[in-house]
């Protein structure tokens, strides 16, 4: 439940702020898949594990973007809320994907990618026909997808520098940082405006932010290496 005051809107837009954060961020995204595209000095295969990422950000922000903005009727607001929670789980499959596949090898490789993906069908299958499941099995999906990154962390930090590996710890620390945010519904800095729910958006921007710099800066130039 949330305990939010009457929200600040802006014509028929139910929610601007978060709207244009990640409206914002959906353009930058379309800017960093096609620069990332560009930047990759490899094969076709490993510039689309790249664009699966750059793509993974712009769904994310743009259906994001268009569940906050738009003033829709409460059928359909449950199903953008649904397709909403959804890219969250493409996000960070979308974000394992060219670390995987262009880093990792063997066998590590294809259960990193198996992993990531299998869990992010199982969980855009429970949104879409067990809607009204109880939230754990989300949250337990969610907490998994996330783990899977610490058996990669030794094979990752022998073929990436301290850099890359330090963007994509800071990534992570800032999307706890947002879901800590967004569980506790604090801090309620300008409850109508910018709250701890627009805090956790902008945690969410940093972290993508964060691990786009580490795949624009170094995965990809790994993949022409």
């Amino acid at each position: 439940m949330h305990l939010e005051t009457q929200r600040f809107t802006l014509g028929r837009m139910q929610n601007p702020v978060r709207g244009f954060l990640h409206g914002t961020a959906a353009l930058l995204s379309v800017a960093g898949a096609i620069a990332l595209w560009i930047r990759c000095a490899g094969g076709l295969s490993q510039r689309l594990a790249l664009l699966t990422f750059g793509l993974s950000l712009v769904a994310l922000y743009t259906v994001s973007s268009l569940y906050h903005s738009v003033p829709w009727s409460q059928r359909w607001k449950e199903r953008m809320q649904r397709l909403d929670h959804s890219m969250i789980y493409v996000l960070v499959a979308g974000t394992y994907t060219p670390i995987a596949y262009i880093v990792l090898e063997g066998w590590l490789r294809w259960a990193a990618l198996a992993g990531a993906w299998g869990i992010t069908a199982a969980g855009i299958a429970q949104k879409a026909f067990l809607p009204r499941l109880r939230p754990w099995f989300s949250v337990t999906l969610q907490t998994t997808q996330g783990w899977l990154a610490l058996p990669l962390f030794l094979p990752l930090a022998q073929r990436l520098p301290f850099e890359a590996v330090a963007l994509a710890g800071l990534g992570g620390i800032f999307y706890t940082a947002g879901m800590v945010f967004y569980a506790t519904q604090r801090p309620r800095l300008w409850p109508q405006v910018f709250s701890h729910h627009e805090l956790f958006h902008v945690c969410v921007i940093a972290g993508s932010a964060a691990h786009y710099a580490m795949t624009f800066a170094y995965v990809a130039r790994f993949a022409g290496g």
